[in-house]
This record gives structure tokens, sequence and C-alpha cells, in this order.
């Protein structure tokens, strides 16, 4: 089982009359080997749901839980165990070059990603199949990210996040820093992941039409809430929400 579940969660920045909501109040399920879309304007409070999943932005209220274990809740510390289970969430984020260590190696930067307790030579035995996995020659764990194109890159940190052998990978706007030509390989690819390595997806984008061709579900996202949430045929061919009409609209091209 590979359950995310969000419940009533809250992130908000400041105190007092210069407080601002980022997430408000917000539920969200990932269902077992499910691609989720996560979709809304710049602002809506995507990404910072997103990092607060896996820690890197503080709850003000709610729980993250991971196949009914709650791994971050609001003002609480997790023990050890539940903190390892935490890692079980792994994170692609936007830009692939920033993510990773300029002065790393493919190589090293994938086996640093390895799951805890395994052994440096044990992981570099792992290198190549990840790459693999990825779609990648094995020889570029020798090269720099600067010897990569951005779609490679992008390649790259996919590798390094499914070393820890996640059971859900949240993919933040993977696509938007790369090339037209090159988003749809990088699709295609994460749609090869799950179905091979059975790992949940939240897919975040600021594109319908992009969420719609990968996503199961979709949620929409506005001023820090989901609007609306559903099957992806229902989201966007029948959608309820005004915001979520308006989303349809900007994509001309989408459902015509």
């Amino acid at each position: 089982m590979s359950v995310l579940e969000l419940r009533d969660v809250v992130v908000r920045f400041g105190s007092g009359a210069h407080a601002t909501t980022a997430v408000d109040h917000v539920d969200l399920v990932v269902d077992d080997r499910s691609v989720v879309g996560l979709v809304g304007e710049s602002g809506s409070g995507k990404s910072t749901l997103a990092r607060a999943v896996v820690g890197l932005a503080p709850l003000r209220s709610g729980e993250v839980l991971l196949d009914g274990q709650v791994i971050r809740s609001a003002g609480k510390r997790q023990d050890r165990a539940v903190r390892d289970r935490g890692a079980l969430i792994q994170m692609v984020f936007q830009d692939p070059y920033s993510s990773l260590d300029p002065r790393m190696t493919v190589g090293d930067s994938i086996a640093e990603g390895i799951a805890a307790g395994r052994r440096l030579r044990d992981a570099r035995r792992t290198v190549g199949g990840l790459l693999d996995l990825v779609r990648l020659n094995p020889d570029h764990e020798h090269l720099l990210p600067r010897q990569l194109s951005g779609g490679q890159r992008q390649r790259v940190a996919l590798a390094r996040a499914l070393a820890a052998d996640p059971e859900v990978l949240i993919a933040d706007e993977i696509t938007s820093a790369l090339d037209v030509s090159v988003q749809g390989a990088v699709l295609n690819l994460l749609r090869d992941i799950k179905d091979e390595t059975g790992v949940s997806v939240l897919f975040i984008s600021h594109n319908l039409a992009v969420v719609r061709y990968l996503a199961d579900h979709i949620a929409v996202m506005a001023g820090g809430s989901v609007v609306e949430f559903g099957d992806a045929v229902q989201v966007t061919e029948q959608p309820r929400n005004p915001y979520t009409r308006t989303l349809i609209a900007a994509v001309p091209t989408l459902l015509r």
C-alpha cells in the first residue's frame, strides 16, 4: 500500500495581522498506485502544500499520513522510526539544475539518495539500474550536471528520488523548466516509472492539459484551498467550480 493522505492541512507564515495563509484546511488523498494531479495558477499554494508534505514548510495545523500512519503533525516531534517512514515520500523539484549539487557527479548524486543503511559500495551497484530506469545511459554516472541537457538533469533528479525506494513521489512542475520538445518525453517517462515501480504520484502543474494527460484524478487549488476534486475526465469535461472552468478556458485546445 502507498496511500498519502492530508487531513485539514494549514500552512501559515508570519503572525497576527501580518500572517499569510498559503494553504488553508486542505484534505487530499493520493490512492495506492494512482496519479493525482494538483493544478492551479501561480500563488495558489500548490508548491507550498508539497513542501509541507515532505517537511520543508511548517504545518500550522493538520496531519500528513502514509498508509494510515501519521508522519507529520503540527507542533509534534516525531520519533526516528516515524521520520524514517516519512523518507518514503520523495520530491522532485521544478529546476533540475538547482536541485543537483554541481560539484557531484551523476553517480555520486544518485548514490547519496540511496535509502539509509545501505553501504556506498552496494549503492553504486544500483546506480546503473536507476539510470536505466529513467532511460539514461549508465555511462552518464561519470558526468557533472553542467554536462547534461535540462531533460537529462531532470531524469537524474528523478533517479535520485527513486534511489530512496519511495512509496510516494511528488513531482512539482517538473516539466515547466524544460523545452516543449522534451516535456512529453519526461511525462511519458513518469507514467512508465509509475507502472514499473508501483509508486503513487502527486503531480503538480499550472497546466491543466498536462495534468489531464497524466492524472487519474485532479485536484484544483485556488487561494490555498482545494476547490474541486474528482476523476480527471469528470473535472475536465464537467467541471463544477467556476475557477476550474476558467482554467479550462485558458487552454483553448483542451477538449475542443
